[in-house]
């Protein structure tokens, strides 16, 4: 009887080993510290893999071929890429009808037939001064004090002093100017006017940009490009996850060949995807 009870034990033993290296319940890494699959000390410094640690090969096949997320992830860049062209090519063509319209067209004419008219007015006050004495004379000394600016020497006193007379008769010559202008009814009513028409040139190209976005065909292109932008995140992400878990494959069939201890080193995906060193 002690015999049978031994033989069973035997072949249960032998089942139970079966089952743990089955392709299901593949044994994991011993891990100490938290941190899953090292043991040890923690990243970098005495970490390894234990010498009795598998996958399995149905895991290995999977984790080695990494085309399908190179692919998709080559996909979702491509797909992003022409959602964001289409939303601006859309955005484009809309700003470039608007401004051929027959109103914006319109708003746009009268906006720079307002800054003629005002222009026009400018000069004419501009040439009346010309024939008056006082700023005349106001025009003659501020050339002559440039002139002798010219030929004082640099950080004296007397550029100083020259250079602040210069100023002055610039300055009262300005002040001329603004009375003139500002006594000028026809200056004052084509500026009334071309800021009316800048105003409404100004509004309507508001108006078009802020109902724009409101549009049912911007709507839809802008969901299908934030769409694809997530789409995108996400391949990258497990493309990213592929290559950490082929390397983390490929130190444990080598640790299960050579038989030895792998160390994670510097340049090892796991090594600089978690720990922060360096990037694919």
């Amino acid at each position: 009887m002690l015999s049978r009870s031994m033989f069973a034990g035997a072949v249960l033993g032998i089942l139970t080993v079966g089952a743990g290296h089955s392709r299901g319940d593949a044994p994991r890494p011993d891990h100490h510290g938290g941190f899953l699959p090292w043991r040890g000390e923690g990243f970098g410094f005495g970490s390894y893999y234990g010498a009795n640690a598998s996958s399995g090969p149905q895991q290995q096949a999977q984790v080695y071929d990494i085309a399908p997320a190179v692919g998709q992830a080559a996909f979702a860049e491509a797909e992003f890429d022409n959602r964001w062209t289409d939303l601006q090519l859309l955005i484009d063509r809309a700003r470039k009808d608007f401004q051929i319209s027959a109103d914006y067209l319109s708003a746009a004419h009268d906006a720079a037939d307002a800054q003629r008219v005002y222009d026009a007015a400018v000069d004419a006050v501009q040439a009346r001064l010309q024939n008056d004495r006082d700023y005349k004379n106001l025009i003659e000394k501020r050339t002559e004090e440039q002139i002798a600016l010219k030929s004082t020497g640099i950080d004296t006193g007397l550029r100083n002093s020259v250079a602040a007379e210069k100023l002055r008769y610039g300055s009262m010559a300005t002040q001329m100017e603004a009375v003139a202008l500002t006594n000028d009814s026809a200056v004052q009513d084509a500026r009334s006017r071309l800021v009316s028409a800048d105003e409404t040139l100004r509004l309507k190209e508001k108006q078009f940009e802020s109902q724009l976005y409101r549009r049912p065909e911007f709507v839809d292109a802008r969901w299908q490009m934030e769409s694809a932008r997530a789409n995108k995140a996400g391949a990258e992400g497990f493309l990213h996850g592929a290559f950490v878990t082929r390397a983390d494959q490929l130190n444990l069939n080598d640790q299960n060949n050579s038989g030895n201890n792998v160390f994670l080193t510097g340049m090892d995906p796991y090594f600089r995807a978690y720990y922060g060193r360096g990037s694919f």
